[in-house]
């Protein structure tokens, strides 16, 4: 797909506040109503715009832990990292899990209520998945950056 100016506006846009109406983002781009509405469904046809989301302050919901976990696998059998991908996704406290090059295979991004919560998220559901050797925790004690925008 084409991402000409107006669709990287569009995205631009979108990125900062997906709640606009059509009637709304069409006035900000200079665009039909009718127009926009069809270029925002071919950049989701396109799988450019894969959702929309609305963002919480985690804090506000009492999730008052966020923990990076860098995870050293046993081994690394395609049938171990399937049989690991498959559970890591069953834990709702995980919110982003990524598979790494290098010294560490994964890395995850935890949100919890609290200290409490996080030791026993770690020994009782995240430790019992088969496959892990070690892991490593660093809770985060400030957020410097906290973005979601694709720079354009």
């Amino acid at each position: 797909m084409q991402l000409d100016d107006t669709n990287l506006k569009i995205l631009r846009i979108l990125q900062d506040d997906a709640s606009l109406t059509n009637q709304e983002l069409s006035t900000r781009i200079g665009l039909s109503p009718a127009t926009t509405l069809e270029r925002v469904k071919k950049l989701e046809q396109a799988g450019i715009i894969r959702k929309y989301a609305a963002l919480v302050d985690e804090k506000k919901l009492n999730k008052h832990i966020k923990a990076y976990i860098f995870i050293t696998m046993k081994e690394h059998s395609n049938q171990s990292l399937i049989e690991f991908n498959k559970r890591i996704k069953d834990l709702p406290e995980v919110l982003e899990c990524c598979r790494l090059a290098g010294e560490k295979d994964y890395i995850l991004k935890v949100v919890v209520d609290n200290i409490e919560d996080f030791e026993l998220f770690t020994r009782t559901r995240l430790t019992t998945i088969p496959g892990i050797d070690k892991t490593s925790s660093s809770i985060v004690l400030a957020s410097i950056v906290d973005r979601t925008d694709i720079p354009l």
